[in-house]
């Protein structure tokens, strides 16, 4: 039997804001991918990071199909939008490659679990971690209403806050590069005969209709069709959206319905 690879962000992490009762606020025991390996006695891989935009799975998958051979399944938690990259290179220096796992750590590993982050510091000057507009960002600078083509905000003077918020993230350009991203993801499986599959935590993390197609067909790459709290609303007399550890993170007892009933599920459903 093969390994079980996770990608995902805070989700897929066991993630839960400080407080006085955890030492940390990650690798938590809210962790679906850690419950997954424990009831199907398999060992798993988690590459997450708490934070992390969609556009960080690409990395996440290469590098660990880099480093495993023995994967034979691969699940990705598609994400909130809106995250954008943000990176401090002092050397300014554009033909400079740094390798593909250089903000990638190894945090753990023991004989059913091993788990990856993104390290955002290195070397005490490379910086490369994920941005996000909060929800007073959208009141406090509020959209152009007389934006067109003709009237376009001055990029020298805006906010960039604001040109991500209104000029990108809402736009087509995010749109395409999460088709990018999982299309790449895809061929990296198709290279490996993986099958991959692709689903949401919540309703607020959205997954386009249409990426299968968009640039090519893909072949490895299911996309489940219900994401995991409104499938499993309907197995419990629990409210879900109350299950949780902070205002965002669900609590272990969702996290064992995600391993127990909702990753059986989209396996056997997509």
């Amino acid at each position: 039997m093969g390994k079980s690879l996770f990608i995902g962000c805070s989700h897929t992490m066991g993630y839960r804001h400080y407080d006085l009762d955890t030492p940390s606020t990650v690798w938590q025991d809210n962790n679906y991918a850690e419950v997954y390996s424990q009831i199907n006695d398999k060992e798993v891989i988690i590459m997450a990071s708490a934070g992390a935009g969609n556009r960080a799975y690409p990395n996440f998958l290469a590098h660990a199909l880099k480093e495993h051979n023995d994967i034979d399944e691969v699940f990705i938690q598609s994400t909130y939008w809106g995250r954008f990259p943000f990176a401090i290179n002092p050397t300014l220096n554009e033909k400079e490659i740094l390798p593909l796992d250089f903000f990638i750590e190894k945090d753990h590993a023991d004989w059913n679990v091993i788990r990856y982050s993104l390290g955002l510091l290195q070397k005490e000057k490379y910086l490369e971690q994920y941005l996000k507009a909060n929800p007073e960002d959208y009141s406090n600078f509020k959209y152009m209403l007389d934006t067109s083509p003709t009237r376009q905000p001055d990029i020298k003077s805006t906010v960039y806050l604001y040109i991500q918020m209104w000029h990108y993230n809402q736009t087509h350009l995010a749109q395409q590069d999460y088709m990018k991203d999982i299309t790449f993801c895809d061929m990296l499986c198709k290279a490996h005969n993986l099958p991959m599959y692709v689903w949401n935590i919540n309703n607020r993390c959205f997954i386009p209709d249409n990426v299968d197609g968009f640039y090519t067909d893909l072949t490895q790459t299911k996309f489940a069709s219900i994401d995991a709290i409104t499938y499993l609303q309907d197995l419990t007399t629990k409210n879900l959206e109350e299950e949780k550890v902070d205002t965002e993170h669900y609590n272990r007892y969702v996290h064992e319905l995600i391993a127990k009933e909702y990753i059986p599920y989209i396996k056997e459903r997509t």
